[in-house]
């Protein structure tokens, strides 16, 4: 047991370094908000067991490696918020339509670009293998 813990801490502080995270996030076409948030995310640490754990590079290093692999899921996700805040924009009708039709938006684009993506079937392998590394955390 002890050494898978040393496998996951070693495996989760191996993450992207700071440096390249802030270069990937600067690099998107995000709003100046949300990257100041992702470079938040950057700095977060956990103390387990006596170790500091940049478990916020982890989860970001883990989340652009997701996009990357898997673009039409991020894609159709974008998308859907695009279309809804377009809807949102009308006069009158705009607001309460968007909010029909935002969740309705959101569940196509992410349907649509999964079955496009899911023929790898490599995206719940994925998210699988980062929650079972984080749950032998759990205990210690």
């Amino acid at each position: 047991m002890e050494a898978m813990i040393e496998e996951v801490i070693k495996d989760i502080n191996m993450s992207l370094p700071e440096r390249k995270l802030k270069q990937l996030i600067e690099r998107t076409n995000l709003s100046a908000d949300v990257k100041a948030i992702m470079s938040d995310i950057v700095h977060v640490t956990v103390k387990v067991g006596g170790k500091v754990l940049a478990i916020g590079r982890k989860i970001l290093t883990f989340v652009l490696d997701l996009v990357k692999t898997f673009p039409a899921i991020a894609m159709g996700t974008i998308a859907a918020l695009v279309i809804t805040a377009v809807v949102g924009a009308v006069p009158l009708i705009g607001a309460p339509l968007a909010a029909f039709l935002g969740p309705i938006l959101l569940a196509i684009g992410v349907t649509a670009g999964a079955l496009k993506d899911f023929t790898h079937d490599k995206l719940q392998d994925r998210i699988t293998a980062l929650v079972e590394s984080f749950k032998v955390l759990v205990g210690v």
